[in-house]
């Protein structure tokens, strides 16, 4: 039989049967929540907001999007759905078709119409990976997307949902890269933009130390040499 070379102090002893039982806490909190997170192949039940929220979490969707998929007329209306105001159940049944329409997603996932729009953590990610992740903080991304610089903070932490026009943006993105642009093509194409109308407005653009043209001709010469002045 092997012994411990060593012994452990009564500190170290202490520290460590507080870890092991916050260990154990936090999985019996996990294992809570995931028996009573509703579970998507739950045929026999009716379909309610929570079920419409797990499919928004599975997909990594953003509500413009999901109220795109379901026909939910605006924003507002999807939250109080997933959200119901106090003292309305969240076990309410969805508007019938709706139900039908996440049913239908839910037994044929060929046919949810993904991939046509970088999520908002996607996005971050990219203009981190293009300008730098010092460059890129949540203030700024907010920024490059034409919004306030605490928009960024909201989406990214789960506190804010982006608006339809950002939806747009995030959509024609993700449809430059699907036409075989590159992501420094497409960051540096967007930031030329975001200068141009920052400074058209006479305000200080996000990113402005960087010169996204010369960067585009600098990697594409090809291609953007007509841009340069």
């Amino acid at each position: 039989m092997m012994r411990c070379p060593f012994v452990l102090n009564h500190d170290f002893q202490i520290k460590l049967q507080f870890q092991l039982s916050d260990s154990v806490s936090l999985l019996t909190h996990e294992i809570a929540l995931s028996r009573a997170m509703p579970q998507i192949n739950d045929k026999n039940k009716p379909r309610t907001g929570a079920y419409l929220n797990l499919f928004k979490q599975k997909y990594g969707l953003t509500v413009s999007k999901m109220c795109a998929l379901f026909g939910i007329s605006t924003q507002a209306k999807f939250n109080s759905i997933v959200r119901p105001p106090e003292g309305n159940s969240s076990d309410e049944p969805l508007d019938p078709t709706v139900a039908l329409i996440l049913r239908l997603y839910e037994t044929h996932e060929s046919l949810v119409p993904l991939n046509n729009e970088l999520s908002l953590e996607d996005t971050y990610k990219m203009f981190q990976r293009v300008f730098g992740k010092t460059k890129v903080s949540e203030s700024t991304f907010g920024q490059l997307l034409g919004r306030s610089a605490g928009s960024g903070y909201r989406w990214l932490n789960g506190s804010g949902n982006a608006t339809p026009q950002v939806g747009i943006v995030l959509e024609r993105l993700h449809h430059m890269l699907a036409s075989g642009m590159e992501e420094p093509e497409v960051c540096y194409l967007w930031l030329d933009i975001v200068h141009q109308e920052y400074r058209a407005r006479n305000q200080v653009p996000p990113l402005n130390d960087i010169d996204a043209v010369k960067l585009l001709i600098q990697k594409y010469p090809l291609k953007y040499k007509h841009m340069a002045s």
